[in-house]
């Protein structure tokens, strides 16, 4: 019984910290929300874990370098869309302009 209770309050552990970590970068990503809709549609038409072996990938189609200075790990198609968005709107406010988009950002 004890060890079902503990097994328990460590699910509801991570479920609660995944989702309080969800809700903070929902907040970062509000404001840019649909101009990143618009930047992800031209790039990619909104496949999120699209991976054509171009070098890009996921829905704003990132390079590793881009997505490793921006402190994405793993692989950034196989992220969920808000932490691809999270990492975009990262990546806008270090460089101040949307210019890792340079056709699509002008959208």
């Amino acid at each position: 019984m004890l060890r079902t209770v503990a097994v328990a309050a460590t699910v509801w552990l991570f479920a609660f910290v995944g989702t309080a970590d969800a809700r903070t970068r929902w907040q970062v990503v509000k404001p840019y929300h649909a101009k990143l809709i618009r930047i992800a549609w031209c790039e990619s038409r909104l496949h999120w874990h699209i991976n054509t072996g171009n070098g890009y990938y996921g829905g704003l189609q990132f390079t590793l370098g881009t997505w490793r200075t921006v402190g994405g790990r793993g692989m950034p198609h196989l992220a969920t869309p808000l932490e691809q968005k999270y990492r975009a709107v990262k990546l806008f406010k270090l460089r101040g302009s949307w210019s890792d988009w340079p056709i699509c950002g002008l959208r």
